[in-house]
C-alpha cells in the first residue's frame, strides 16, 4: 500500500510547479473540523483556522493535518484538487483503519496518542 508521503510526490508534486501553492499548516492537530460561514469555508485546527476557498481544499488540508504535516503544497486549480481529493481521502481512510486496528489493544491514550504520532510521521515522510 503507498504511503502518504509517496502519494503527495507521485499525484501532487509531479504537477508543474506554477500549478501549486504552498500552506502552512497550524501546528495543533487536535479537534480539526470543517465550517461553513458566511464569508466561504474555514479548516479549524484547535483554535487555529485556515480560510480556503472551497469544501475541496478544506477536506484536502484536512488529511494532511490529520496526518501531522505543518507544510503541503496545494492544487490551485480547482479540477486537479477534485481529481486527487478522493484518492487521497480514501488512501487516509485505510491508513486509519490500518493503524487503529493495531491500537485497539493500547489502553494508555496518552501511548496511543504519541504512537499513532510516530506511525503518520514515518508515512508521510
Amino acid at each position: 500500500m503507498r504511503t502518504i508521503g509517496r502519494f503527495y510526490r507521485e499525484e501532487i508534486l509531479s504537477l508543474p510547479p506554477e500549478k501549486l501553492a504552498p500552506i502552512e499548516l497550524p501546528a495543533n492537530w487536535d479537534n480539526t473540523r470543517i465550517e461553513q460561514d458566511l464569508f466561504g469555508w474555514k479548516l479549524y485546527s484547535g483554535a487555529d483556522f485556515i480560510e480556503c476557498r472551497s469544501e475541496e481544499e478544506a477536506r484536502y488540508l484536512k488529511v494532511f493535518i490529520d496526518s501531522r504535516v505543518t507544510e503541503v503544497f496545494i492544487p490551485k486549480n480547482e479540477q486537479d484538487l477534485k481529481t486527487i481529493l478522493p484518492k487521497l481521502e480514501n488512501l487516509k481512510r485505510k491508513i486509519d483503519e490500518i493503524v487503529n486496528s493495531y491500537l485497539e489493544t493500547v489502553l494508555d491514550r496518552k501511548i496511543r496518542e504519541r504512537v499513532r504520532q510516530e506511525v503518520f510521521m514515518e508515512i508521510t515522510k
